[in-house]
């Protein structure tokens, strides 16, 4: 019963929005869905959830291997602040980029902007199935002849993609119905498209359909998720009951800390600069200060 109400407040949206996608009949709705602004905001919504998800997953999966499997200095401490961007809305930081770099606008900056965002939603899941991996897996592909980075990427790996794919599908989910970001970004993706066309006119069926067609893109989405988890396979029994060996960086060291510190100049220090940059803007400037304290 409980489920049932939960899923019947959730759906209360979507039933809206198909009632008014089919205000004007069928043959209205697919001509929307036909149109070209209809094919080109789903072409573009598709190239921008594509990259942010692959990125995310490369990012995150990295950054959660270096600071669970790695002798990274101070990792506990870069793990908590690679959450950090979690915090901050994606519009904030989409207003950040366009202060400071307006000349990468569109898809490229839509992708670095989304990603920072984004990355923690695979880098927390997939740092928590690496601390609780079963190291004897690793060890014995090691005896029976695998070196440490084949034993990592087929053994190792495996084990947490189920929690990686859980992620992604939280980041893809995440970019399909961002509007901040895009919209300061002035990247043309579906959400921007709806507000587009509710604002325009006050016909909002074409708006209607295209959300509706959005909801379609995510439970594409979702569905590719499942059958991508489809076959895994659950460990039989506890395992080894240790904790696997931090690999030593050796000559790799100096590069992680670059990788990291590039992480964290992105997504944590670079909005921090510009939001204290502004306040001491705003400082300058007389402000009445009755009403922002009654606001507050």
């Amino acid at each position: 019963m409980a489920a049932t109400l939960a899923c019947s407040a959730a759906l209360i949206p979507l039933v809206y929005l198909i009632i008014r996608a089919g205000e004007r009949g069928p043959t209205y709705a697919i001509e929307v869905v036909r149109s070209g602004r209809s094919a080109e905001l789903l072409v573009n919504t598709v190239v921008l959830v594509v990259l942010v998800t692959a990125a995310s997953v490369v990012v995150g999966v990295a950054l959660a291997w270096l600071t669970v499997r790695t002798d990274l200095p101070g990792a506990p401490v870069v793990g908590a602040l690679l959450c950090v961007p979690l915090a901050m809305p994606s519009y904030v930081l989409g207003y950040l980029w366009v202060a400071d770099f307006p000349q990468f606008l569109g898809l490229p900056g839509s992708v670095i902007v989304l990603t920072i965002s984004c990355y923690p939603y695979v880098f927390l899941p997939a740092a928590a199935a690496l601390r609780a991996v079963d190291p004897g897996l690793e060890e014995v592909a090691r005896t029976l002849g695998r070196g440490s980075v084949r034993a990592v990427l087929g053994v190792t790996l495996r084990q947490i993609r189920p929690a990686v794919a859980a992620g992604a599908l939280l980041v893809a989910l995440y970019t399909l119905s961002d509007f901040g970001a895009v919209a300061m970004l002035r990247y043309e993706a579906f959400t921007v498209g709806i507000y587009h066309s509710y604002r325009a006119s006050f016909d909002r069926v074409p708006a209607a359909v295209l959300a509706c067609v959005l909801i379609l893109v995510a439970l594409v989405v979702m569905v590719g998720e499942r059958r991508a988890r489809r076959g895994e396979v659950a460990r039989v029994g506890a395992g080894v009951d240790s904790l696997p060996d931090r690999v030593p960086l050796g000559r790799f060291r100096t590069p992680a800390i670059l990788v990291v510190g590039f992480v964290l100049a992105g997504g944590v220090l670079a909005p921090l600069v510009g939001l204290v940059r502004w306040v001491r803007a705003a400082a300058e400037v007389d402000v009445s200060w009755g009403p922002v304290l009654a606001a507050a």
